[in-house]
């Protein structure tokens, strides 16, 4: 468990038990304090268990055994983010034999970087202006890299993911498009882009699920960039398992490297800038 006070998250009940039992990842968690939400990257509950095995049997899944005593502060909405004994931040994709990706060196820049992204993310979706919103990336970018350089160190670690989606999604439309059988019988197609910090997939699956529809009757999903295995979305993950029997495809790749990113929407950008 952990105590409320306001807009933040602490852990200073968790660390409370005794010493000899209580798990050193957890104890160093004990002075932190986070924000429960943050955007899509980041959101936290109250009632979670703190101990990531303990976590992981609440939602049905295992745990592996070397990472069912990490300290669960909160999750990605794929990835669960952790502390580890000695207080480096991970991410932990639980049931799937993915690598954990590094997320910051401490619990208290980790904290600090959530209200940084807060803040970044509240100037960036408050402004239509858009050398307002770059000056407000531009900014977070710096404090960022500046507080924690170990973050990102490596190209695929949690931080720059984060990064990478604010700028793709801020300077970048794409396109969605869902197939689906409506209560008629007959076939219906509907189209979305997405927003800042929103991909197309997600805002249309909202909205068709708001209305009524049912993932199987769901036949056919278009997206201009292949689904994402980025912080806060995970789209290729729900896709395939919100629509195990439905048809998949896309236009240009967006895979699990920065290069492969970068090459997606250098190819999207041409295609739109080609006269229609």
């Amino acid at each position: 468990m952990a105590a409320l006070d306001g807009g933040m998250r602490h852990f200073v009940d968790a660390a409370a038990g005794d010493p000899f039992s209580t798990p050193e990842s957890v104890r160093r968690i004990a002075d932190v304090a986070v924000p429960w939400q943050v955007g899509p990257y980041f959101s936290t509950t109250a009632t979670d268990p703190v101990a990531l095995g303990e976590y992981a049997a609440s939602v049905g899944q295992d745990a592996e055994a070397d990472e069912q005593g990490l300290a669960r502060v909160g999750t990605d909405h794929g990835y669960e983010i952790c502390a580890d004994r000695t207080g480096a931040m991970r991410a932990v994709l639980l049931g799937y034999d993915e690598s954990l990706r590094f997320v910051n060196s401490s619990p208290e820049n980790f904290a600090q970087s959530l209200l940084e992204l807060d803040q970044a993310l509240r100037a960036i979706l408050g402004t239509d202006q858009p050398q307002t919103a770059a000056d407000a990336f531009a900014r977070a970018e710096r404090r960022l890299r500046r507080l924690d350089p170990a973050a990102f160190a490596d190209r695929e670690s949690w931080w720059p993911l984060v990064l990478d989606d604010i700028r793709d999604t801020a300077g970048t439309e794409w396109y969605a498009a869902f197939e689906y059988v409506g209560a008629n019988g007959q076939n219906q197609i509907v189209t979305r882009a997405g927003s800042v910090s929103l991909h197309p997939e997600e805002r249309l699956w909202s909205a068709l699920s708001g209305s009524g529809i049912e993932p199987d009757q769901v036949v056919k999903i278009h997206t201009e960039l292949e689904p994402c295995f980025l912080p806060g979305h995970y789209c290729a993950l729900w896709m395939a398992q919100t629509f195990p029997h439905a048809e998949l495809t896309h236009n240009f790749p967006y895979g699990e490297s920065a290069e492969s990113r970068a090459e997606g929407i250098r190819l999207l950008r041409e295609a739109a800038a080609q006269p229609s």
